[in-house]
């Protein structure tokens, strides 16, 4: 397999607007790399750099040490699979993954054998005779996996391959996919806006937003330490809550909300960290899972305990999403589903001091 390097990368279109910024990032031999993040964030586009089929504005992508900058995508040695599936109508499903063995004037016996490889990795043996219309939608999806697999490239770039597919399909084929990496070994860059599949997938995440890489690190590192607000919100579900305060210094350092509804006095750690932000703006972030039913015997020390109405909830099975208002803003919390309450009851929670999020109010960057 091979080692992935971007420099300095940037696109610009002609018309002056530079959708990815200044990228760089190394992606290891046989790593399975995830960008990630909202629409128009530059996700696509540096993997269409990648593949050749954008072209780079600046900076220079290294394949094996090579610059290919200037190789044309037939021969970077990569292999994408595309939102779309991408199959051609008329031919077979054995058809379809020979096809570029075929060009690429490989012998029937090699493309036969390849193909019968990658069809049993994939389940597909029974399928090959069959035309795509015939396939489920999971099924085709594996077809133009397939023809990736056959042949044996240096990466495998994935651009969005489950966004059509349901829900159900997307966690079987997000499956598929993470066991593919462990049976080839391969480098594998993986593009989605959904930050479930990003966590479950990804060796690495890179969170992008507006054309700039914010983070790249591990997914439990990124979920735990987000390096500012956007991928404090961006990564976890349901989405991390936010809430408007300032630091105060009243019979010890607290966090007080805008119109006071929230008040939480901090930890000695807290204390020490946010002492210079005192009488300053600043965003606090709780995780829904960090705020408690008040029954929860787990939590017995440094909570904060409060009460709130409840404005809707959602049974989940395992669990149900509660949702409440403080301070004008709402808020959602993780509770178990043994006592599901009522919409429109009160109800105490406690929040885990040991859990909060702190964030500058202006950069948003994260201070602890």
């Amino acid at each position: 397999m091979a080692v992935v390097e971007l420099k300095n990368v940037s696109k610009v279109y002609d018309n002056k607007l530079k959708v990815v910024s200044d990228v760089n990032l190394t992606i290891s031999d046989s790593e399975f790399v995830v960008l990630v993040g909202p629409s128009g964030c530059g996700k696509s586009t540096t993997l269409r750099m990648i593949a050749g089929l954008e072209e780079i504005s600046e900076g220079q992508i290294f394949i094996d040490n090579k610059l290919i900058n200037d190789v044309s995508p037939k021969d970077r040695d990569i292999a994408m699979v595309f939102q779309n599936y991408a199959l051609y109508p008329h031919m077979t499903v054995y058809d379809n993954m020979a096809f570029g063995l075929k060009l690429r004037k490989f012998s029937k016996t090699e493309i036969k054998q390849r193909v019968s490889d990658a069809a049993k990795i994939l389940d597909l043996e029974e399928y090959l005779d069959r035309k795509p219309k015939a396939l489920s939608g999971g099924q085709r999806q594996r077809v133009a996996v397939g023809r990736a697999i056959v042949r044996k490239p240096k990466v495998f770039l994935f651009d969005e391959p489950l966004s059509n597919l349901d829900a159900k399909l997307r966690v079987q084929m997000r499956a598929e996919i993470s066991k593919l990496h462990h049976q080839l070994e391969a480098t594998m860059i993986y593009v989605t806006h959904d930050q479930t599949e990003a966590m479950t997938m990804g060796d690495r995440i890179v969170v992008m937003k507006d054309g700039f890489v914010q983070q790249v690190d591990k997914p439990m590192n990124l979920y735990n330490f987000p390096v500012n607000k956007f991928v404090a919100g961006f990564i976890g579900s349901p989405a991390m809550n936010f809430i408007e305060g300032k630091i105060n210094d009243s019979n010890g350092l607290k966090f007080e909300s805008v119109n006071k509804k929230l008040i939480i006095s901090l930890t000695a750690q807290q204390t020490n960290l946010l002492k210079s932000h005192t009488q300053k703006k600043i965003w606090l972030g709780i995780r829904p899972e960090d705020i408690h039913d008040i029954t929860d015997e787990s939590l017995k020390d440094n909570y904060h305990e409060f009460e709130i109405m409840l404005e809707l909830v959602e049974p989940m099975g395992n669990e149900a999403h509660i949702f409440f208002n403080i301070d004008n803003v709402q808020f959602i919390s993780r509770i178990p589903a043994r006592d599901i309450p009522k919409t429109g009851t009160s109800r105490k929670l406690k929040i885990n001091l040991e859990k909060l999020h702190f964030f500058d109010f202006e950069n948003e960057k994260v201070i602890i």
